[in-house]
């Protein structure tokens, strides 16, 4: 999926702003009319409401309230349809999906206040995420999938414990600076 010039995305304090993992998302998300998505940690939305646009139906969900209402605003502004809730991962997210999008928090560090909960991934990096895919097959659809974002700050030996119980296929990477980042789809065999 391509950058939609005709989606307007206003950045809001407090809610982590698209970035390049977010772009590199967004070119590795395929998604149909009709199919139900769900992208856990919205902030402000940009690839639910891209989701939206190409004609699924889309839930999204942040643990950050900020997050939750600059969605919420980005969708209305724009005329699209997507449901958004506050929810600490799964804990107030209902329904099943053809596909779950997750950017998680991945910056080897404990959180320690609201922002932080944007990119702070525990001691190894890996903390939330781990959270996220325990609970993501109970809201998965038989044969959904599961992208996600991983990087090379996440500690490789917990990573791959955590990704262990599903089939990989890698979709897209891009270094950084002082990091490289990837997207890849995970299945439940």
């Amino acid at each position: 999926m391509k950058v939609d010039a005709g989606i307007a995305i206003e950045e809001c304090a407090s809610v982590y702003p698209p970035s390049e993992d977010t772009y590199l998302m967004l070119d590795c998300l395929e998604v149909r009319p009709g199919d139900r998505v769900l992208e856990m940690g919205c902030g402000t939305g940009i690839l639910a409401l891209h989701c939206a646009k190409a004609g699924a139906i889309v839930s999204a969900a942040d643990i950050n309230p900020k997050a939750v209402d600059c969605a919420r605003a980005n969708a209305k502004s724009n005329r699209l349809e997507m449901s958004v809730v506050q929810s600490d991962l799964f804990l107030d997210v209902e329904g099943v999906f053809d596909l779950v999008i997750f950017n998680p928090p991945y910056v080897p560090d404990e959180i320690r206040g609201d922002i932080e909960r944007s990119w702070a991934g525990g001691e190894d990096g890996v903390r939330v995420l781990e959270r996220f895919l325990k609970d993501t097959p109970d809201h998965l659809r038989e044969g959904g999938r599961i992208v996600v974002l991983l990087s090379t700050a996440m500690e490789d030996a917990a990573l791959q414990c955590v990704l262990s119980q599903f089939v990989r296929d890698r979709l897209g990477a891009r270094r950084l600076f002082f990091e490289s980042i990837w997207v890849e789809s995970l299945r439940l065999p």
